[in-house]
């Protein structure tokens, strides 16, 4: 029989046949070992030993393994590269199966649908999205398994739902693509998928199979039909393909999704995944997580609270009432600062309630977890205490501490405190789990698991005082069991219940009805001590499980509270402002900061004003030098409404913001090489989506566009953008740019300013006063910055001299622009000679009377000298 034909090969060839798609972990004893391809492939990622089964021999079969004590390490590896992984366990005890011992895959870990603290983000939603492109637009849903939420939506256009999926950021994503949408635009459906590969690149995108509607019904069940009936077809349709899947990756266990909720689209700020990048909202464009904003304001001290305000940073709200409620919350916490304190102190401890629900309604929670949870109870309730000190009803009232009590689930709490030590062992095999005293019969097994030699003795010492026979000895061996010996001379006075069991040499063995019934009880004493505190462990996880929902409910309230103190404890920090949200279009900021670069900067961050109204003053046109700060200006004026209409604080003296629909930003260079566009094509993408999406309503921010191209065609570009902007759009706009030229038109607009970030000249030197001021900048200072950037004096020396040559050739690229007439004068070479002698030699005069000896180095010197001479 060769290797592969063996029943365990052939075991493990059924259920490798089950899951093709995924690495199969096949246990073996103490060990997870992988067969095949599997073990080749693992090998390589995780950089494992390749062993094999029959080396040498033609049916050699390539295996690897990892112990199970650290398989979640491996598993997390391969779950962070997009796998699948599928573990197959052992269903019954090696020990007492005759014949190969009977495997199943119990469960099928994927990015999108682990629920194991080891492999989910504590602070970040592990979301399995589904996404369902149709002709009639596309559905979205989004499960997290591992905190039982669905929610889903419908959306008509691909900027919309691309925005939605950079929001939510899921681990997972099942693509599902109509037929008719398929056969009609191939080319369009390509651009799609590129777009969704690009916008989750961390993603693990799959594409799944058609689902029908009874399917669909079939996926949701009677419990979830009710709120999916005022949901689009669409987005049923994909909560009910994550459904599917997340099912079938959990065989055994039943999922506690309760609800459907709807995903927030249509309600919320929309915030393009331009924006979110260009903001540094929750990811940093130089990958150092602490320069985003959500690093600057998460002082959150739990997971649930973490997540809460991760996912508000990026659904900032449309409705003013909401956000005022939301700033009632935080200001609360900002004038009670001693609550803040200790309730802030009290919340520590209360972990990650909401997934720990969630384990165990899934009966995957572990002894140590519930533990976890036990004290995270306890630590809800002492938080509850300590908000009911809140001297204002009105205060408590925000939290629903004014009226109904708040549900502590004290009872789960209490029973979890009677039955667990204080750190129970993660396994009931792995070391103490429950207290003395809570269940009489796990005493007494424990007892006698660990007293059972004095019990034994106790035996022999009566029966000797009732036989009288004082050479009765009560003995063990393996292949006899416990017995009592007899010698021959005192055999007549053995009673007649004794039964006799051997005779042996010295005397005889007897047994009686005591002396069984305790070695029975001593032989399977620890078996049977670890199966009455397996069953004594299924009842508590019955019990947090059935109560599941509350416990959700509560840590719901507790992740407000922390979010509303974690921004009430920046505001404190930070000196932050409550901003006034208002239904206008009016948008007035009094020495804003940019709260990132504040906090991070090693110098006094300089505040600016903006003031902007779509029925007025609408448009500003901020010029400068580079390095003076307007991509900061600009940033964190945006980044200012966004914590507005979060429900947060703001840096700044004081804010009114009219609520915006929109942030737009283009802001820095990028390029999109793998999928071969440009920096100036990226620009020209974004720029176009801008004009396309932007309302009355929106923010834009635009910084320095058309500065991919030529000189004329970006200042023709810039100059469009801006006119559309201001007299079609006529939303609020941030327009930062270079083209000096732009100015002249701005001075003839109502709607439009000229502004500019200050600096001084100081020599040859310019310092910046990062202060943004009313008018326009005069110079850009570019050869200034080349100098702080090191470039060579010899370098330094010919740009200056071709500066006053271009200077002084009188028209402006924005007269010719503004005139459609070509350049009068032939383009300068770069690299050949002059177009006249007199031109060179008032060239070299030039490039002489600049030129600053006492920085310039010996060498550059020379360098210098020998460029003249060539011209001349």
């Amino acid at each position: 029989m060769s290797a592969r034909d063996t029943p365990l090969m052939e075991q493990w060839s059924r259920l490798k046949r089950a899951h093709p798609e995924a690495y199969l972990f096949f246990r073996l004893g103490d060990f997870y070992e992988l067969f095949e391809q599997d073990a080749i492939e693992v090998a390589r990622l995780l950089d494992l030993t390749l062993t094999s089964r029959n080396k040498g021999k033609p049916d050699e079969v390539p295996m690897c393994g990892v112990p199970v004590v650290s398989v979640h390490l491996h598993v997390a590896k391969l779950l962070e590269r997009g796998h699948r992984v599928a573990i197959a366990e052992q269903m019954a005890d090696p020990a007492k199966t005759r014949g190969i011992v009977p495997r199943e895959v119990v469960r099928v870990l994927t990015p999108g649908t682990v629920t194991d603290p080891e492999h989910v983000a504590p602070s970040q939603n592990g979301w399995l999205g589904a996404l369902e492109l149709s002709e009639r637009g596309a559905g979205l849903a989004f499960l997290d398994v591992s905190t039982s939420e669905l929610c889903a939506a419908a959306v008509d256009d691909a900027a919309s739902w691309l925005g939605d999926l950079a929001r939510a950021a899921p681990r997972e994503l099942l693509v599902s693509v109509d037929e008719g949408l398929a056969r009609a635009d191939p080319a369009a459906l390509a651009r799609l998928r590129g777009l969704v590969a690009g916008v989750a690149r961390s993603c693990a995108i799959r594409a799944d199979e058609a689902l029908s509607d009874a399917e669909a019904e079939l996926a949701l069940g009677p419990a979830l039909r009710a709120d999916c009936a005022v949901l689009p077809p669409l987005a049923v349709r994909a909560a009910a393909r994550t459904l599917r899947f997340a099912r079938a990756c959990t065989p055994g266990l039943e999922l506690d999704v309760r609800r459907v909720g709807r995903w927030e689209s249509s309600d919320v700020l929309r915030l393009d995944p331009a924006a979110q990048a260009h903001l540094e909202l929750v990811a940093s464009l130089a990958g150092e997580p602490r320069t985003t904003l959500l690093a600057t304001i998460d002082t959150t001290v739990t997971p649930a609270g973490a997540r809460l305000l991760r996912r508000r940073l990026l659904s900032p709200l449309l409705d003013v009432a909401a956000i005022r409620r939301r700033q009632d919350e935080v200001a609360c916490f900002v004038v009670h600062a001693r609550v803040r304190e200790d309730a802030r102190e009290a919340l520590r401890g209360v972990g990650d309630l909401e997934r720990f629900a969630t384990r165990a309604s899934m009966r995957e929670i572990t002894s140590r977890e519930l533990g976890l949870l036990r004290d995270g109870l306890a630590a809800g309730s002492a938080t509850l205490e300590v908000l009911g000190s809140l001297p204002e009803p009105a205060d408590r009232a925000l939290f629903g501490l004014g009226g109904a009590e708040v549900d502590p689930v004290a009872d789960v709490r209490d029973a979890l405190t009677r039955a667990l030590v204080e750190r129970p062992a993660p396994r009931v095999a792995d070391g103490p789990v429950f207290r003395e005293g809570f269940d009489a019969e796990l005493d007494e097994l424990g007892a006698l698991a660990r007293g059972g030699a004095e019990q034994m003795v106790a035996i022999e010492t009566r029966l000797r005082e009732r036989t009288g026979i004082g050479s009765l000895k009560v003995r063990f061996t393996r292949v006899f069991g416990w017995y009592v010996e007899v010698t021959r001379a005192q055999a007549a006075k053995v009673p007649a219940e004794f039964r006799r069991k051997q005779t042996v040499a010295t005397g005889e063995r007897y047994t009686t009805v005591e002396l069984d019934e305790l070695a029975d009880r001593l032989l399977h004493a620890e078996e049977r001590q670890r199966e009455r505190e397996l069953e004594v462990l299924r009842g508590l996880v019955e019990l947090a499980a059935a109560a599941a929902e509350r416990v959700r409910a509560l840590s719901g309230l507790l992740a407000r509270v922390d979010v509303a103190m974690a921004l009430a404890e920046v505001a404190h920090r930070s000196d932050w402002t409550r901003p006034e949200v208002e239904a206008s279009e009016r948008l007035a900021i009094r020495e804003g900061r940019h709260p990132v670069v504040e906090r991070l900067g090693t110098q006094r961050f300089v505040p600016n004003d903006v003031a902007l109204d779509a029925a007025g003053v609408r448009f500003w046109l901020v010029t400068g030098p580079n390095m003076a700060g307007k991509s900061t200006f600009l940033r964190q004026t945006a980044l200012l409404v966004v914590l507005a209409q979060m429900g947060s604080y703001v840096p700044a003296r004081s804010a009114c913001v009219g609520v915006v629909d929109r942030v737009l930003s283009r802001v820095g260079a990028s390029d999109d090489l793998a999928r071969g566009a440009s920096t100036f094509m990226v620009e020209m993408r974004e720029t176009a989506e801008i004009l396309r999406a932007a309302t009355r309503r929106s923010l834009v921010i635009l910084d320095e566009v058309g500065r991919g191209t030529s000189t004329f065609d970006g200042l023709a570009i810039a100059w469009a953008v801006a006119e559309h902007l201001d007299a079609v759009v006529r939303c609020r706009t941030l327009f930062a740019t270079h083209y000096h030229e732009l100015t002249q038109p701005v001075e003839r607009s109502a709607s439009a300013e000229n502004h500019s970030v200050s600096a001084r000249e100081v020599g040859d030197d310019v310092v910046f006063l990062h202060r943004v001021v009313a008018g326009a900048a005069s110079r850009s200072y570019g050869i200034a910055v080349a100098k702080l950037a090191g470039l060579p004096e010899s370098v330094l020396a010919r740009a200056r001299a071709l500066l006053t040559e271009f200077e002084g050739d009188g028209s402006t690229a924005g007269d010719r622009v503004h005139s459609g007439a070509a350049a009068p004068t032939p383009q300068l070479s770069l690299f050949g000679a002059p177009p006249a002698e007199s031109a060179g030699a008032r060239e070299i005069l030039e490039t002489l009377r600049v030129v600053d000896l006492d920085r310039t180095s010996p060498l550059d010197a020379l360098a210098l000298l020998a460029k003249l001479k060539a011209r001349l």
